[in-house]
């Protein structure tokens, strides 16, 4: 077992083994913009992208005659998305990402099924939902394929769950071969999900255009103002959605659409910018560390700790008195639903609980940076101001007497 004095090495080590998904360049972004703005165009290009109705239109019911109607607006959105993705059909939800991911576990699986996942911890909400619905959970490590490829061969699972962004310390597998394990064993008689969240408007590609039966994100990490999430797949998986959400009070009303709608269009772009930002905030770090000039800083790690941003490791266990001298000097304390359309300082927090799992001790190591919409001079910034705080320097010397 390693001595608490091996850990910022070992974790500086471990986070860049770390894989961080295909990030979209600038350019990219923006063909990904003009993609989306086409498919949009394809379903509502006239004035009728004006129109925000309510209430459930009959004729597009789910469940009989009247029941499950939609808005108009809303159809026209999920038919833009869908055709965006280039699946059979979207389906938009309450509840954002935790929203979309029950959503989508609901209609692929049946209570009591098996299932197969990832042996890092599973995000905080999608452990419940699992549990809540009585699936049978057998983890194995997706970094090593030749154990997917025994447990899917020995469980013969109905579902396999897949998290796009890395879910623990030293995640390196790729999404298309775990996959291709599970549909070479078991083909279309497994489910295979995906939660695409911190992914969608990054990767060129996500769940469902990678093989998967479906795939589940939120459209409030995507810069819309209404807390709605988006699942996507084949006509059956989604219209099972539907029926299960089919009383008035859950739908998704016109204006709601359209509001995430409009705001996606901004999202890859944003998110580009931003990963340059994380780049480019990581080299500056590490150049003033190499001058000696950031004190109890080991170095950053440009890094996909579940969300894209800048780790920042210590030399010594100061990462709380840090993390909160930085919110004493810029940095807000609190996140709204971490890239939600508020969210433009950037943040200063702890490293995600998936991740901390993996190495006992590292919350007192490490802490991550989102840019949000910020740079890396405003980061500096904040950076500089909290290890000069007099407070932080009395904390130091607290924990080092």
């Amino acid at each position: 077992m390693s001595s608490p004095s091996d850990i910022p090495v070992l974790a500086l080590d471990q986070l860049r083994a770390t894989i961080v998904r295909e990030h979209m360049t600038l350019d990219q972004a923006i063909e990904t913009q003009y993609a989306l703005v086409d498919a949009i165009h394809a379903v509502m290009g006239s004035d009728v992208y004006f129109t925000e109705d309510y209430g459930q239109v009959r004729e597009l019911a789910t469940v009989g005659f009247g029941g499950g109607g939609r808005p108009r607006a809303t159809a026209r959105v999920e038919r833009a998305l869908a055709g965006f993705f280039g699946t059979e059909d979207a389906v938009l939800v309450h509840g954002a990402g935790t929203g979309s991911i029950r959503a989508m576990l609901n209609a692929s699986l049946r209570p009591g099924d098996n299932v197969v996942l990832h042996s890092a911890h599973p995000y905080k909400t999608t452990l419940p939902a699992m549990n809540h619905m009585g699936l049978s959970l057998h983890q194995v490590d997706f970094n090593d394929l030749d154990a997917v490829r025994k447990t899917v061969a020995d469980v013969e699972p109905e579902g396999l769950y897949i998290q796009h962004v890395p879910q623990g310390l030293g995640d390196n597998h790729e999404i298309t071969d775990i996959i291709d394990v599970a549909r070479s064993l078991l083909g279309d008689r497994v489910k295979v999900i995906v939660d695409d969240n911190y992914a969608v408007m990054r990767s060129r590609r996500i769940g469902v255009q990678l093989g998967a039966d479906a795939s589940a994100f939120s459209l409030f990490k995507l810069l819309s103002p209404v807390q709605i999430g988006c699942v996507l797949g084949d006509e059956e998986l989604i219209s099972g959605i539907r029926r299960d959400l089919s009383s008035a009070g859950c739908q998704v009303q016109g204006p709601a659409a359209m509001q995430a709608l409009r705001m996606l269009v901004f999202a890859p772009v944003a998110l580009a910018v931003q990963n340059a930002a994380v780049i480019e905030t990581t080299e500056r770090i590490n150049e003033l560390v190499s001058a000696g000039r950031l004190p109890y800083v080991r170095g950053a790690v440009a890094a996909q700790p579940g969300i894209r941003c800048s780790v920042l490791v210590f030399d010594e266990p100061v990462a709380e008195a840090f993390v909160r001298s930085a919110w004493r000097n810029g940095s807000p304390s609190q996140s709204v639903g971490e890239e939600a359309q508020p969210e433009v300082l950037p943040l200063f927090t702890y490293l995600t609980s998936t991740f901390l799992k993996g190495m006992p001790g590292l919350e007192k190591y490490a802490i991550r940076i989102n840019p949000m919409r910020g740079g890396a001079s405003t980061i500096l910034r904040v950076i500089e101001a909290s290890l000069a705080d007099a407070e932080f320097q009395k904390d130091v010397q607290a924990l080092r007497s």
